[in-house]
């Protein structure tokens, strides 16, 4: 069976069902949050007990001009700084440009933390953490 690898510029980022083009650097860290479970005075497990899975991601990229930041962008990223108890949840799908096939998809999610840089005749960067939930990984739909 042929191997393919997808290389960063064929996979596509959408937040809220919007193109989010600026992005330069998606890393994502899924925790299945599986344990072992021991029985009395046993050394060994008896079995692997399934827990809460989070995902925890950071999405790199720069800030576009006139853009508004993350509080304009798609349907409002984050909320106003003036109403910050108002943060949305907010969907992400990561998708192959080639094939349309769904990579990942995080129906709810939250950004918990953005971070801002820039520097001298360089572009200004833009990135943020979240925190999401998954439920179904496209294999899962199918």
């Amino acid at each position: 069976m042929k191997s393919v690898t997808l290389v960063g510029a064929n996979v596509k980022l959408f937040i809220n069902n919007k193109l989010y083009a600026s992005v330069q650097t998606i890393n994502l860290d899924i925790d299945y949050a599986e344990e072992a479970i021991y029985g009395i005075d046993s050394p060994w497990p008896q079995e692997i007990a399934g827990g809460r899975a989070t995902i925890r991601g950071n999405i790199q990229g720069i800030r576009i001009k006139n853009s508004g930041g993350l509080q304009a962008q798609n349907d409002g990223i984050r909320p106003l700084f003036s109403d910050l108890a108002a943060s949305p949840y907010i969907s992400i799908r990561i998708q192959d440009i080639a094939t349309s096939e769904d990579i990942i998809f995080i129906p709810r999610a939250k950004v918990t933390r953005e971070s801002h840089s820039a520097s001298i005749k360089n572009s200004y960067k833009l990135n943020f953490d979240f925190i999401g939930q998954t439920f179904l990984f496209p294999l899962d739909r199918a």
